[in-house]
Parts: C-alpha cells; sequence; structure tokens
C-alpha cells in the first residue's frame, strides 16, 4: 500500500513535461557523466556510435539514391 500512496502523490507533470520522461532524462544524464568519466570506456562508446552512424549513413544515402531513380521513373519534382 505504501508503494500505491507514493505513486499516487507523484507529479504527473514535471515543469510541463510527463515526469516519467524527466526521471528517464535525469537517469540518462547521470550514466552520461559516468561514462565521460571512465576514458576507456567513453572510447569504446564512441567507437560504436560511430559505427552506427556509418551505417546510418549508408542507408541515408540509399534512400536519397532511390528517391532519385523513383523520380526518374515516375516523374515529380
Amino acid at each position: 500500500m505504501i508503494v500505491t500512496k507514493a505513486i499516487e502523490s507523484r507529479p504527473k507533470k514535471i515543469g510541463g513535461y510527463d515526469a516519467w520522461d524527466v526521471d528517464e532524462g535525469v537517469r540518462t544524464m547521470r550514466r552520461a557523466a559516468e561514462i565521460e568519466a571512465d576514458p576507456k570506456f567513453l572510447k569504446v562508446v564512441r567507437s560504436q556510435m560511430n559505427k552506427e552512424a556509418d551505417v546510418l549513413e549508408k542507408k541515408a544515402n540509399m534512400l536519397k539514391k532511390t528517391s532519385a531513380k523513383l523520380k526518374a521513373t515516375f516523374g515529380g519534382k
């Protein structure tokens, strides 16, 4: 019953934003600070982020080429 009362008394909005989103943002910021404090781990995280960015860039380029081919085939601006 104590948990239920704590949840019920918790505000649904904080500064105009959903309280759960704000809490998640706080956790994310804390984790980011922990990662930045560990240079070795930060290097690995950055490497992984760069790999993911490369994949997204390739997908974006493929989409751009496909879009251009479709416009050439079917017309359009």
